[in-house]
């Protein structure tokens, strides 16, 4: 399981695939489902779907 949040390394943050199993420091984990990445200005935004959990959000 990927621990994600602000501190990951951006290579280990787009590394992520669908079926990976991640987790963040709220306690939210699970099997990503769908992942979006956007770029913002100077903000890169990773989207994490997660099956039956939500999803996660990591702005870098």
């Amino acid at each position: 399981m990927k621990n994600v949040n602000k501190k990951t390394s951006s290579k280990v943050l787009d590394d992520v695939k669908e079926g990976d199993l991640i987790k963040d420091d709220t306690g939210k984990k699970g099997e990503v489902e769908q992942i979006e990445i956007l770029d913002r200005k100077k903000e890169k935004q990773y989207y994490y779907k997660i099956k039956d959990d939500g999803t996660i959000l990591v702005i870098k």
